[in-house]
């Protein structure tokens, strides 16, 4: 999929460095981009117009000066892939899967540790700190509750698990479909994503668009309940059965070595599209019981409207696992700092049916059938790695 370029942002880059380096560097913004990637910390970027400067962080903030040699981290990109990052059109992570980013010096970690201080330097969106986490409010519900609290709740946490939505007979109705999809599904079919164990077998750990040549999931996507749900968001957001995943299902598998099965602390625009993308609400419908021995949710509370944060949420104890029945729900912000851990037994799998929600310009913008994560399958084989192992092959 090509960069949507029509539907971000135009600038200037020069104009951009320029009020960095009068205003935002040495900011509230800059101070706190300083303090997120580290002090002594810096990144070279080199563009193939010829432009080249390096970002350092300092105890007054973030300097940028010509000085790339001298860069601790330096990468190679031309210059519409480093407006597309700009723009927030894609990520760091987006780039570097689809080729355009290449690093020349450090690795994967060092380039993505300055993603959100770019965002706070480029968009002006606040880092997370472990002072913004959310106060403390009520995350479970059940359907029915009353609407404006739990509406409260789902925009300041950024998340809510509402209990007892859906019947046992419609989650044993769905179970049974999910199954079978997953049975049939193969790496090349670029609508499955798959990973390997210890002992090198390989598992189907989602489905997409189960919607497709489903009248079940079809109609799902337009269920009654879910709009209810949906209708919580502080912005008007349609489902999208038609773009990004569709309807999916996420499969949760023991002892997964290779292979984006367990995803670590990330938000669903972490490939890019946040101006499209965000806000935009995921609905979990779940399968089977949701704990730690089963690879539960757990999110970061408030971050939904923050860049980072990733540090906060391995080292706070205020973060939420989601401890859910078959039938209850999840719903949360894509921008919801989250992650998947793998389950702690070794007989326990968690399924999860989800419908997600976003606004009109999402629809407008992608094409029907393809989505930010399409780019997941840019090595070929159908088969989705992690970032690292995704380098590592190039």
């Amino acid at each position: 999929m090509q960069p949507l370029r029509s539907f971000f942002p135009q600038f200037s880059l020069e104009d951009l460095h320029q009020q960095i380096t009068a205003d935002t560097g040495k900011g509230p913004l800059g101070r706190q981009a300083a303090i997120a990637v580290g002090y002594g910390r810096s990144i070279g970027i080199r563009l193939n117009d010829g432009n080249f400067w390096r970002f350092l962080a300092t105890e007054d903030g973030i300097d940028i000066d010509k000085r790339i040699d001298s860069a601790k981290v330096i990468i190679d990109a031309d210059s519409e892939t480093w407006h597309d990052l700009v723009s927030e059109a894609w990520s760091i992570m987006g780039l570097i899967l689809q080729n355009k980013v290449r690093i020349e010096k450090g690795n994967f970690q060092h380039v993505a540790a300055w993603e959100a201080p770019l965002q706070a330097l480029y968009n002006k969106r606040r880092i997370f700190m472990e002072e913004d986490l959310s106060e403390d409010l009520p995350h479970e519900f059940k359907f029915g509750d009353n609407p404006n609290e739990m509406a409260k709740s789902l925009n300041s946490l950024g998340f809510i698990l509402v209990r007892d939505v859906f019947s046992q007979e419609e989650i044993n109705a769905m179970s049974t479909e999910v199954d079978q999809r997953r049975k049939s599904a193969t790496p090349e079919d670029k609508r499955s994503w798959w990973a390997t164990d210890s002992e090198g077998d390989e598992h189907c750990c989602r489905v997409t668009y189960l919607n497709h040549g489903s009248d079940r999931f079809a109609q799902l996507a337009h269920d009654s309940r879910l709009a209810e749900l949906a209708d919580l968001s502080e912005d008007r957001l349609y489902p999208t059965p038609n773009h990004g995943d569709g309807i999916s299902a996420v499969i949760k598998v023991p002892d997964i070595q290779e292979g984006l099965a367990d995803l670590p602390w990330h938000r669903d625009c972490g490939m890019g599209g946040h101006p499209l993308i965000c806000p935009g609400l995921n609905i979990g419908i779940q399968l089977d019981v949701a704990d730690a021995e089963s690879g539960q949710l757990i999110f970061l509370p408030g971050s939904n409207s923050f860049s980072g944060g990733a540090n906060v949420a391995n080292k706070t104890r205020k973060t939420v696992g989601v401890i859910a029945e078959p039938g209850d729900v999840t719903v949360h912000y894509g921008h919801t700092l989250h992650v998947a851990p793998s389950p702690t037994g070794t007989h326990r799998q968690r399924r999860t049916i989800y419908v997600s929600f976003h606004k009109a310009e999402y629809i407008n913008a992608l094409p029907e059938g393809k989505g930010y994560n399409d780019v997941l399958f840019a090595h070929g084989d159908g088969r989705v790695r992690t970032p690292q192992e995704r380098i590592t092959e190039s």
